[in-house]
């Protein structure tokens, strides 16, 4: 039934994300072909006009999707959308999980995007890539597996640092429906507080003597440390998302 969730979620996100992300690899190619001719000297050249929507539309896609993260759970499972979703044959976790899979994959969709289109604008002709000596340089990088899997560590650490950032802000969300009015101005004060406390806690949790010890081992090697930093943030999102689901089963009101 996680899948089913899964793919109504992220039907929903490739609506709204899909044209959003092929407008910013649009204007990335027109920029490609505009921004490094000089196209006269008025105050405002075609260049200029294409990179400045350019930017605005990666700038929008960021700020799009906090609200789509923020609306697919708000309206989802504690608005009018929760008298259906909570009538379902399924646990809130897996409705929380549906939630948070795709909110993460909204986030890394557009971290993807934010990259590759700056790449895009590069003045690189396919000639030039394909004289480029990709088959050398794969047989470097298998000779170094390491460091493929420094890649997969370092993403992991993204990915937790993006689910404690969305656990937080579906626990603020969920403590804020606990009370009959004002319920967004108390969201946002409950996840500042989670934020002050996450800071207080983490800066009390590596002044202890042992974690300092366990942390210079870990530097002396970049994949335990790298592990670590995941495992650091993971734990308390896994509690924040215990509490959401906890508030979820126990003190719905959809009223």
């Amino acid at each position: 039934m996680l899948l089913k969730l899964l793919k109504y979620d992220l039907r929903a996100m490739w609506k709204q994300f899909s044209l959003v992300w092929g407008a910013a690899l649009a204007l990335a190619l027109v920029n490609r072909f505009t921004m490094f001719r000089d196209l006269g000297d008025s105050l405002f050249t075609n260049s200029e006009v294409f990179m400045l929507a350019f930017i605005g539309v990666i700038a929008a896609m960021f700020v799009i999707s906090i609200g789509f993260v923020i609306n697919r759970f708000s309206k989802g499972l504690l608005g009018n959308e929760g008298y259906l979703m909570h009538t379902l044959p399924v646990r809130p976790w897996q409705l929380v999980a549906s939630k948070l899979i795709s909110g993460v994959v909204t986030w890394v969709g557009c971290g993807v995007v934010a990259i590759i289109s700056p790449v895009l604008t590069l003045p690189l002709n396919l000639p030039d890539l394909f004289q480029f000596p990709w088959p050398g340089a794969f047989r470097g990088i298998m000779k170094h597996p390491d460091v493929l899997l420094l890649m997969a560590e370092f993403c992991l650490v993204i990915v937790a640092f993006l689910v404690l950032f969305i656990a937080s802000m579906y626990l603020a969300m969920a403590v804020g429906h606990l009370f009959s009015r004002h319920r967004r101005l108390i969201s946002v004060a409950a996840f500042i507080v989670l934020y002050i406390l996450l800071v207080n806690a983490y800066s009390r949790v590596f002044s202890y003597g042992f974690v300092q010890s366990l942390m210079n081992m870990t530097n002396t090697n970049a994949y335990n440390s790298m592990l670590t930093a995941s495992a650091i943030m993971l734990i308390p999102a896994a509690l924040f998302l215990a509490a959401v689901c906890w508030i979820l089963e126990h003190k719905l009101n959809l009223e």
